[in-house]
């Protein structure tokens, strides 16, 4: 992918340039301080996704021995979300969290929640997430994404490259953007800047509504960082897919059995159609056999249920939201000829792809200990000798190799003696505990999630 950049001339007159009266700019279309105040509303239900992914594996055998090591550690992420039920419905990205062992939301006050995941669509790139706080969280209200212009601002907030709560603003570019995802692609494209770890927060509208979930970045060749170019899932979708979700676990979408294809102003000529737009059927799948006396290729399908089809991908929208099992009324043009069809709601097959889905929150620590003889210099104490990626200590902050000084105040010199703490701490009901730890010489206290009953 290659970028190409035209340089402009500015020429300035200068012997006319103090006579010319430029007129005042006044393009804002909000209040000063406006975005500071929707952000200050809004910030506190914006959370940080950590997930741990199984070790990678390098595809080449040649480098397998090298990194025999490393591969056997997991490899930890960082995503955004955030709450869309107080009870603890927390909303991200699939791509944040398929595949993992393990799966943290961080709220903004540094609490972290082992997370669940309640569903995630093969053919959507949302995941729904369940926490369990001991506390209600503020949710945040969808606005209606369908009414966005380009021009419109909107502000992004997530957790790029580990910044938590990073705000950045913006305005929409363009709304029902194709970057063929999916069959469903209807994405908003803003020029705030979107970075790796903005994946799965929400994109607001100056009242302070989320009208999207940033989802993609684009950037040409291998440059990773914003060029103005992010990619945001409309919260109308969203809506859609999450209500869903909570009910069912599945989305249960409809769908018509029938490849389209979009219409041209060229191609509505050459088919004696009455203009652009609508979803030419270019041929039946396996299951639309039955429809084959009320559907064939060549149709133009201009309305659905008495509402515009703008496009194959706003046809598989409405299919999808529409009833399985129903019927749904065609508008459809054949051979210049306008008439209506009835056509059954088919169920769409989900073939989902085998996931590593986090279950229950975890019954163990995850910490194995060792003794630490105070050899070289250091300090005695509890040695950590590893870590497992399941275990509720897992996104700690802790290393192998740590030094374990104190638990609460309680010095520790034993294996027996930091199991022993950390359980008493545990069985009283407690969600963490707080140890003192030495790394590279340097000693810091790092609070650990404990086990659930």
């Amino acid at each position: 992918m290659r970028v190409l950049i035209r340089f402009g001339l500015a020429v300035l007159l200068f012997g006319t340039f103090s006579a010319v009266s430029w007129p005042a700019l006044a393009w804002a279309d909000h209040p000063p301080g406006a975005i500071a105040d929707v952000v200050a509303k809004v910030q506190a239900s914006v959370m940080r996704i950590v997930v741990v992914h199984p070790p990678e594996k390098p595809a080449d055998p040649a480098e397998q021995t090298l990194a025999k090591a490393a591969a056997s550690e997991p490899v930890t992420r960082i995503g955004s979300g955030f709450i869309i039920d107080s009870s603890g419905l927390v909303a991200t990205n699939r791509h944040v969290v398929e595949n993992t062992l393990a799966i943290f939301v961080g709220t903004p006050d540094g609490t972290r929640f082992r997370a669940e995941v309640v569903g995630m669509p093969v053919k959507s790139d949302v995941a729904l997430l369940r926490i369990h706080p001991n506390r209600k969280l503020p949710a945040l209200t969808f606005g209606d994404s369908d009414k966005l212009r380009p021009g419109d601002t909107v502000i992004a907030i997530g957790s790029p490259f580990g910044f938590d709560n990073s705000v950045t603003t913006g305005v929409v570019s363009s709304v029902n953007r194709d970057i063929m995802e999916s069959p469903f692609d209807d994405y908003i494209q803003t020029d705030a800047a979107i970075n790796h770890g903005n994946s799965g927060g929400p994109l607001f509208n100056i009242a302070g509504e989320v009208v999207g979930m940033n989802s993609v970045l684009f950037a040409p060749g291998s440059y990773s960082g914003s060029v103005g170019l992010g990619f945001a899932i409309p919260s109308n979708d969203l809506n859609f897919v999450f209500s869903r979700l909570k009910e069912y676990g599945a989305v249960r979408a409809g769908m018509l059995p029938f490849r389209t294809q979009a219409v041209t102003g060229m191609m509505a000529q050459a088919i004696g159609a009455p203009g652009a737009g609508g979803a030419l059927i270019a041929s039946l799948g396996p299951r639309g056999d039955e429809m084959h006396e009320q559907i064939q290729p060549g149709d133009v399908i201009y309305t659905f249920n008495g509402q515009r089809v703008v496009d194959p991908r706003d046809l598989a929208r409405k299919a999808a939201q529409a009833p399985i099992g129903g019927k749904a009324t065609l508008g459809i043009c054949r051979s210049g000829t306008i008439m209506s069809v009835d056509v059954p709601i088919l169920g769409f097959e989900e073939h989902a792809k085998p996931t590593l889905e986090p279950g229950p929150p975890p019954k163990v620590l995850g910490l194995q200990f060792a003794t630490a003889s105070g050899a070289d210099g250091k300090p005695p104490g509890v040695s950590v000798a590893t870590i497992d990626p399941t275990g509720s200590a897992a996104d700690s902050g802790l290393q192998a190799g740590d030094i374990i000084l104190r638990v609460q105040q309680q010095p520790v010199t034993s294996p027996e003696q930091a199991q022993a703490a950390l359980r008493a701490r545990a069985d009283a009901k407690q969600g963490y505990a707080a140890v003192l730890v030495q790394r590279d010489n340097k000693r810091t206290w790092i609070p650990i999630a404990l086990p659930g009953e």
